[in-house]
């Protein structure tokens, strides 16, 4: 009896799961009726999918929702859930015929309030985007007219520059492009993204031209001198020198920043979340950016006009030229002091890592190739090389010990005394106390 019953149980369940496998494939048909219907009556809600998701080796399932209903589909293969994934997509959702200009106002709100991103970023961006047509709707572009659009930006001439755009800028023109389709995608205004398959043209350079050495002397004296007279903007000047900076990290500097009597200059935020740093002021300006914080209020700006309603980039960059002129030595940018001062530092013995946090960088990758110049790179490595190889070993380090210690012996009290006195003027720090034996 009990045998039967246990039959019966495992029948049902096995019934069951038919059961519900034939409602997941019927499900299909009813959402599938259910757009069409709404179609019929102009209507456009947005469908949207997600997935598929593997629940177990033999559960697939699909996230869809539509109008606000959630639901969920499960397949017994991932091939067959992509393949329904698709239809639906390219069948039955209704893209929201908005346009660039809505898509892009929206995408730049997007970045600011989920990915943080700063507004000197979405400035740059919102410059791009406009040179697309604003006022086309957004998912009836096709591919062949994205080819087109980025052709002519190629041929575009700057009303600023008089000059054709930089292979950089129309680099950047593709890339906005391409992340705004595909945002747009994820939302549900289009099904593809027609910038996809166009090739980006030219290559672009790396890096900004750098003054010399002697160069870099001849303008840090002229910009150190005119900082003494109360130029601030040659202060700053020396900042993106000394310790890297960005333009938009000095101009953004307030009086609390400088801490520790001047020595020290905290970034607490910049463009990227490895901007955040502490810097140590270097001591032949300390003084001076010392002496303007204390004339500052706390929240005030230190190197950039606080009569300035926004903050422009162009004002660093109209000031460095200037000092170039003055000094005598060719125009740089300022971000052509970031990478001089990259170079510097590694001229001088400094770690590509050391050099890359100062830089606000993750690694030092991102270094080497915008900003230190490539003989740098190679001269520091060839010096750890040298040093290594010039490394005593230790049978050679003993032999010199006992030279030392040999002619120690045949010296006075008097004699020695005097040596360590030289040693201590020498090394700045007390040398550990030796009893001297008379001879």
């Amino acid at each position: 009896m009990n045998r039967k019953i246990d039959s019966i149980v495992k029948q049902a369940n096995r019934a069951s799961k038919r059961a519900a496998r034939l409602r997941s494939q019927t499900e299909t048909p009813t959402l599938t009726k259910l757009c069409a219907q709404r179609q019929e009556e102009k209507e456009s809600p947005p469908l949207r999918v997600w997935g598929p998701y593997q629940d177990s080796p033999t559960r697939f399932r699909l996230k869809v929702s539509e109008a606000g209903i959630e639901r969920s589909l499960s397949f017994a293969t991932n091939e067959e859930a992509e393949n329904l994934k698709e239809e639906l997509l390219s069948k039955h959702s209704q893209p929201q015929h908005i346009t660039i200009k809505e898509a892009l106002a929206e995408w730049t709100n997007w970045l600011v309030r989920v990915r943080g991103s700063q507004p000197s970023t979405i400035e740059n961006y919102v410059k791009m985007g406009r040179m697309l047509p604003m006022d086309r709707k957004l998912s009836q572009l096709t591919e062949n007219d994205a080819k087109k659009l980025y052709e002519h930006q190629m041929e575009r001439v700057s009303k600023h520059t008089a000059r054709k755009y930089s292979v950089a800028t129309n680099h950047l023109y593709l890339w906005v492009a391409i992340q705004l389709w595909k945002w747009a995608m994820e939302q549900g205004y289009c099904q593809t993204n027609p910038w996809r398959k166009v090739t980006r043209i030219g290559k672009q350079s790396k890096g900004k031209p750098q003054l010399r050495i002697d160069e870099a002397r001849k303008l840090e004296a002229l910009a150190l001198k005119r900082a003494q007279g109360g130029d601030t903007a040659a202060l700053g000047t020396l900042l993106m020198i000394y310790l890297g900076l960005r333009q938009g990290e000095v101009a953004a500097r307030v009086a609390r920043d400088i801490d520790d009597d001047g020595r020290v200059l905290w970034v607490p935020f910049g463009k990227t979340k490895n901007a955040r740093r502490r810097l140590k002021i270097p001591e032949q300006i300390r003084p001076l950016v010392q002496r303007l914080a204390q004339s500052k209020r706390p929240d005030e700006l230190l190197f950039y006009p606080a009569s300035h309603s926004k903050y422009h980039q162009g004002y660093y960059g109209v000031r460095v030229k200037r000092l170039c002129r003055l000094a005598g030595v060719p125009e740089v940018v300022p971000h052509s002091l970031r990478g001089l001062h990259a170079t510097l530092a590694l001229e001088g013995g400094a770690t590509a890592d050391a050099v890359a946090k100062a830089l606000g960088h993750s690694s030092f990758a991102m270094t080497e190739a915008h900003y230190a110049s490539p003989s740098s790179v190679s001269n520091a490595r060839s010096s750890r090389v040298a040093e290594t190889l010039g490394q005593h070993p230790p049978q050679v380090a003993e032999t010199k010990m006992q030279l030392l210690s040999d002619l120690l012996k045949d010296l006075t009290a008097e004699e020695i005394a005097n040596m360590l006195t030289q040693l201590r003027s020498k090394c700045g720090t007390e040398p550990p106390l030796v009893e001297i034996q008379p001879t």
